[in-house]
């Protein structure tokens, strides 16, 4: 579903994301770990087709990369804001659901807008809302289409516990439906329900590697991620 071979990106100079391959199928959680700087929110750019690659090449559905039928197959949360202050929450939802020309029932919609606790402000414009309610309406606009592929950054940023909850619900269903979905997180907890981790090391990926071959291995994700980017030279 989706398929990434050598992307690289650069700013000038500077190196950001470098020689990275992976592919995620449907039904596939992918989780991608490291310190702010290292490279996760550029690949997801890169990949939402937001930024394009110096170098490599990826697919999206059977796409390549940047054309407007990948596009469409995509649901993107950026790790900023990505909405506009003046448009209300549902004018967002819909406008999401039009340029995807696809999307929930209107009673899916709104199971979808209560589930995330943004029933009481969905009709105000989103200059009002909090941090964690624009997060919050960032990610209703990515699955409403109900896309194939989900880029997911930093889901977890300054959402509450009782959030974080309804975020993993919603985002494993999302895998039940059969979504291959890339997320970024610093909540290696919640990293937990991945099938796949990867780890950036000096901006280049370490994996991907099953989630369960690693907790076997190193006992905790917070373990694997402190190994796997800090490796042992020989």
């Amino acid at each position: 579903m989706l398929e990434v071979r050598g992307i690289s990106r650069s700013f000038g100079n500077h190196l950001i994301v470098n020689d990275i391959s992976f592919s995620v199928a449907s039904g596939t959680i992918l989780a991608l770990l490291g310190p702010n700087g290292c490279g996760k929110s550029t690949t997801l750019k890169v990949l939402s087709g937001a930024l394009p690659p110096t170098a490599g090449e990826y697919w999206i559905d059977g796409h390549t990369g940047r054309s407007d039928s990948a596009r469409r197959a995509i649901g993107y949360v950026p790790d900023t804001r990505g909405i506009f202050p003046r448009l209300t929450g549902r004018e967002h939802i819909d406008l999401a659901a039009r340029l995807h020309r696809a999307g929930r029932t209107p009673d899916e919609t709104e199971d979808l807008v209560e589930s995330l606790g943004l029933m009481e402000v969905i009709d105000i414009p989103a200059a009002a809302y909090s941090h964690g309610q624009s997060r919050r309406l960032s990610l209703a606009m990515a699955l409403v289409p109900n896309p194939p592929v989900l880029l997911v950054d930093e889901p977890f940023d300054g959402v509450d516990p009782e959030g974080v909850d309804t975020i993993t619900e919603l985002l494993i269903e999302a895998r039940a439906r059969g979504a291959a979905i890339v997320l970024t997180t610093h909540l290696l907890d919640a990293a937990v329900i991945a099938d796949q981790v990867a780890v950036f090391h000096h901006h280049a990926l370490v994996g991907p590697f099953p989630t369960a071959d690693l907790l076997s291995t190193h006992g905790s994700l917070r373990q694997a991620w402190s190994e796997l980017s800090h490796p042992v030279q020989t």
